[in-house]
This record gives C-alpha cells, sequence and structure tokens, in this order.
C-alpha cells in the first residue's frame, strides 16, 4: 500500500492530488471538489484498467465548462432545487440559479467547485483514511447557516467508502453526494453494460429534472429491478437522469445495496451501496467533448432531489446541534450477471 501526495496550481487555486494504491486498486483524489479523479482495478486477466472519467490533467478539473461535476463531493444540496428557493421556518431563502432556473448541486460553485481543506491523512496495514473538510459560510449560494462538512475516504482492497457529515449554526438543508462517471469497460459506450437497481419505485420528471411525483416502475422501460442490457434502455427512454427509491434492507442495516453494474467483457462488477434514500441514475445523457454521450453511469446515492420544497420527499433539514451523516460504498470485483438480459446490443 502507499499514499502519494503533490500540490497543483489551478484557476480555482492551489488543491492537493492525493494518490491512494492498496493492492489492486488505485484512486487518485483530489482536495478540488473532495472529488474521484481517477480509480484502476483489474479486469477479468488481471489487467488493470481506469473505471472513471477524468480530464486530461488534474488541473483540467477546476475548468467548469470542461468538468460535469466529475466525481465531486456534491452540496450544499445534490440535485436539484426547483426555482432556487424553498422556505424554511416561514423564512424564504433564494439560491443561485444554475440550471433551467433552478439549483443544480448546489448552485454554480457548490461544494464540489470548492478547494477542501485536507485534514487528515492515514495509511494503516491495508486501509488508506484521507478526510478533507470545508467552511461554507452563511449565505453561500442563498443557502442559510454556515456548515462545516467532512468527505472521508476508506480505501482497502476493492473497496471504497465515503462517510459525509456536517454539522451547522442555524436551520439549512443539506444532501451530500459523490457525483461519480463510471465506466468499466474503459471504453467510449455504457451501452454494453447491465445494470440492476433493486427500487419498485423513482421519481418520474418534468423535461427540466424536476421531480413531478413518485411512480411505480413495474412494466415500464424504466424497470431496473432485474439485471437489464443498458443498451436497449437508453434507446427506449432517450437516456436515464431519475431518482430510484430504494427499500431499506430486509435486516435492518441502513447500509444496503442500491445498484449493481457489470460490464461482461472485461468481468468488472461495481456495487453500490448506502444509507441514502434514493439513488440517481444517470447515463451521461448530456456529456460533451471531450467525452461521449452515454460515456458513463452515474449511480449517486442521496437525499430525494427537491425535498426542500417538497416535505413528502422525506427529512432534509439539519438544526444547530444536530450532526448529518451518510455512507456511500463502492466495492469492485469480478463476476458476470446473474442472468443472461433479453435484450441484444445495439
Amino acid at each position: 500500500m502507499s499514499v502519494a501526495m503533490r500540490s497543483v496550481a489551478s484557476a480555482a487555486g492551489d488543491f492537493t492530488v492525493i494518490d491512494v494504491v492498496v493492492t489492486d486498486l488505485r484512486v487518485e483524489l483530489l482536495s478540488l471538489g473532495a472529488a474521484i479523479r481517477d480509480v484502476r482495478v483489474p479486469d477479468r486477466h488481471g489487467l488493470q484498467g481506469p473505471v472513471h472519467l477524468m480530464l486530461p490533467t488534474p488541473e483540467d478539473h477546476a475548468l467548469h465548462d470542461l468538468n460535469p461535476h466529475l466525481g465531486g463531493t456534491l452540496g450544499r444540496y445534490a440535485n436539484r432545487i426547483a426555482g432556487a428557493q424553498f422556505t424554511l421556518d416561514g423564512t424564504t431563502y433564494r439560491l443561485d440559479a444554475n440550471n433551467h432556473g433552478n439549483t443544480l448541486h448546489g448552485g454554480s460553485v457548490g461544494f464540489d467547485r470548492r478547494v477542501w481543506d485536507v485534514l487528515d491523512v492515514q495509511d494503516e496495514h491495508d486501509e488508506a483514511t484521507v478526510v478533507f473538510g470545508l467552511v461554507s459560510e452563511d449565505g453561500d449560494m442563498g443557502f442559510p447557516g454556515t456548515v462545516r462538512a467532512t468527505t472521508t475516504y476508506r480505501v482497502t482492497p476493492g473497496r471504497i467508502a465515503m462517510d459525509y457529515a456536517a454539522e451547522t449554526d442555524a436551520p439549512t438543508v443539506i444532501s451530500m453526494a459523490n457525483h461519480g462517471y463510471w465506466n468499466l469497460a474503459s471504453s467510449n459506450s455504457v451501452a454494453g453494460h447491465v445494470l440492476e437497481v433493486p427500487a419498485q419505485r423513482r421519481l418520474r420528471n418534468d423535461d427540466v429534472g424536476i421531480p413531478v411525483d413518485i411512480v411505480d416502475v413495474a412494466g415500464t422501460p424504466d424497470d431496473l429491478r432485474a439485471p437489464r442490457l443498458l443498451g436497449p434502455v437508453v434507446d427506449a427512454t432517450g437516456g436515464l437522469d431519475s431518482s430510484y427509491l430504494v427499500d431499506d434492507s430486509r435486516d435492518g442495516d441502513p447500509v444496503r445495496l442500491m445498484a449493481t453494474a457489470w460490464d461482461p467483457r472485461s468481468g468488472r462488477r461495481l456495487r453500490v451501496s448506502s444509507d441514502a434514500p434514493c439513488v440517481q441514475v444517470y447515463t451521461g445523457n448530456n456529456l460533451e467533448a471531450p467525452f461521449r454521450v452515454h460515456q458513463s453511469i452515474s449511480l449517486e446515492a442521496q437525499r430525494l432531489p427537491d425535498a426542500p420544497r417538497r416535505p413528502e420527499f422525506g427529512p432534509c433539514v439539519l438544526r444547530p446541534g444536530e450532526e448529518y451523516r451518510s455512507t456511500t460504498v463502492l466495492e469492485f470485483d469480478i463476476a458476470d450477471p446473474p442472468d443472461q438480459p433479453e435484450e441484444t446490443a445495439p
């Protein structure tokens, strides 16, 4: 195991690049956005390859026009808040409107666009731990309260665990999440990937991604309860970009399986587990150069989008004296899909 650190200068200011190698898993982290930049894992033949989209250099990740939140820690509120405003305890807060009049991923300078402090780096036996910290001042992107947040990465063989925590000095809303862009084939398309999401329900969105209501997936092209080849799913839907509501586990463990993705050719499998109520499934529908449309699959475990305006979507408020915590775990190994999908790749 090894951990190496270096500093780079960018348009966003100086930030730190941290390379972590644990057995056959290599992870590159950035203090810019407390982000994952690069992940490399072996295929069925033992050949290591990249499975996460990245720009040519770490410095490029500071260029907003090129970086669609690649692997970043989203916040103060992941996903969308309609109309770029919400009301809390009788006060209406107007937010930065950065997406069709709505707030997306905390605004134009959300958590993933900020340089975080490196609070701690440890490497012991087969585990490396990296802790990033950020202070989001009262009024940041329009959100109330000064929030102190941390993102902790724990890297062990075949596994990346991400622990999020936050405290506030005034009532606010919060949802932190990782916006990974995964391609297990190291290719230009995820059409040949197989995906399974054990969710009976999902959010139905309007044409700009704002949730309208909760619908049952049974009998629809969006049904991912059994493994599905992504090519035909993307063809039938135009691409996925929706939150799937994953039920609680039967054993009571809040961290339960949210999604599984396979690349049958390389044999690589990614399992995403979390204690979050939903997972946003996004097939890279809006990716631009240097990437290609549908080159990746994002599996963002998070609180429900627009919950600050829709209390029926579940809790999202953080108050003084409380602590927000959430965990997401990524596990990589070699496995074939349990059942051969009926669809064939285009």
